[in-house]
């Protein structure tokens, strides 16, 4: 029995480990905390309640002068942005006349990352430039109850405002707001502006190159911004759950923080891209692989002259067999889209060169012969060669992935270039 006792002592004065009588006085302890409101979001973050205290919300409110840093860019860069920049970003041309002082940067913290009827944006925050600098207004729910009169005074601010921008805010933010202000009766009034959406620019740009695009990997990579203190986005709503349960809102400072540097980087990232999109010669894009982002986006774009300025420099200082594959068949399209066929022909003949068994640059070169140069050798000889890789492929097994038609358009092809061939030497013959 004895050495039962002692192993019971030794358990109970193991840390961590409380006696019923310690979790009571616990207990007692944080019931009067809550009661006095000692750990109350007004005695943790500076702010103050917007209208009276049964019926308004909690208000953070914070302005920025325009050379405060953000990385590697002061947040007044943004101001200096060009709308075509904006335009070709979101590959949105309404947002040519994109202007800065007439947006509102945008995100929530949500009660759920679901999305639905159900879930509530319990701090929305909302950037606007003044004349004092850039405005930040962080709008808490201390409960349910604050959304309407919270929303009230959204709706105020979105007056005037032509533009939203925000990260992922197409898909969730935008979405979820409309719905609040639809089931609490008031009009949603930036409902009909444009709409730069950064996670899409984000990913045209960078994805190639750092995967993942969340906001927190684009600041560290592309910002250079490495978070002190942050919350991460899935613990966010559970820790307002538990402040609704305890009163305590000691853990929502890191929820603050994390909130306010979301649309501080929305600044910061809209000035970035506009700055990168504006030295000559894609000379902001320092990565191969950003650059190729960048010919890309033009080509998408239908934007073929910048297409051939940017990727010529690119495959003249790029070996990368995969990217310079890539830049060369957007090359040679461009040149077709602008009717600039010999130049198409030499880059086609260089794809055959560099990759033979490219299939795609066979039969483009095998139309250009037969209907505009008029060499129908040369087209039966690269439709035969063609014809010869499909069908080894199919005999060893390795077709998988080949569109069904591909062969037998080649051999349509062939056939028709072949009667050609034969009619000209009818004609020919004595």
């Amino acid at each position: 029995m004895g050495t039962m006792n002692e192993k019971l002592a030794a358990l109970l004065s193991t840390q961590q480990l409380m006696k019923g009588a310690d979790w009571r006085q616990k207990l007692d302890t944080l019931r009067q905390e809550r009661e006095s409101g000692e750990h109350e979001i007004d005695r943790v973050v500076s702010g103050e309640i917007l209208g009276d205290p049964d019926r308004g919300f909690y208000l953070v409110s914070e302005i920025f002068p325009l050379d405060t840093a953000q990385g590697g860019i002061d947040l007044g860069a943004v101001l200096d942005v060009h709308g075509d920049h904006i335009a070709l970003s979101s590959s949105d041309d309404t947002l040519k006349q994109f202007d800065p002082r007439n947006a509102l940067f945008i995100d929530t913290e949500t009660s759920g990352l679901a999305g639905g009827t159900g879930t509530v944006a319990f701090l929305v925050g909302v950037g606007y430039f003044t004349g004092d600098g850039f405005r930040l207004d962080q709008c808490f729910l201390r409960d349910f109850d604050d959304e309407e009169p919270m929303l009230e005074y959204l709706a105020e601010v979105f007056r005037g405002k032509d533009t939203v921008v925000s990260y992922n805010g197409k898909s969730f933010d935008m979405p979820l707001l409309r719905t609040r202000f639809i089931q609490n009766r008031i009009p949603f009034r930036i409902d009909a502006g444009s709409h730069f959406d950064l996670l899409h620019a984000a990913r045209r740009f960078w994805k190639r190159r750092i995967g993942a695009c969340n906001l927190t990997n684009i600041e560290r990579e592309i910002l250079g911004i490495h978070r002190e203190g942050d919350v991460p986005s899935y613990l966010i709503p559970q820790l307002w759950f538990d402040y609704l349960r305890s009163r305590d809102a000691r853990p929502l400072e890191g929820v603050f923080y994390h909130h306010k540097m979301d649309i501080l980087s929305l600044v910061a990232l809209t000035g970035w891209l506009s700055r990168c999109l504006t030295l000559p010669d894609g000379d902001g894009f320092t990565h191969t692989e950003d650059k190729l982002s960048l010919v890309r986006v033009y080509f998408n774009q239908k934007r073929y002259t910048e297409v051939l300025a940017h990727g010529e420099r690119l495959i003249a200082d790029n070996r990368d067999a995969a990217m310079r594959k890539e830049c060369l068949d957007m090359l040679a399209l461009a040149y077709k889209r602008l009717n600039d066929f010999p130049r198409m022909q030499e880059i086609l003949d260089l794809i055959l060169r560099e990759y033979p068994s490219d299939l795609n640059a066979r039969w483009e070169l095998a139309k250009h012969y037969e209907h505009r140069a008029r060499n129908f050798v040369e087209a039966e000889r690269l439709c035969s060669e063609a014809i010869g890789q499909l069908e080894t492929r199919v005999a060893l097994g390795r077709a998988q992935g080949m569109p069904v038609s591909m062969l037998a358009s080649f051999e349509h092809r062939l056939a028709r270039i072949r009667g050609k061939i034969h009619r000209v030497s009818s004609q020919d013959s004595p």
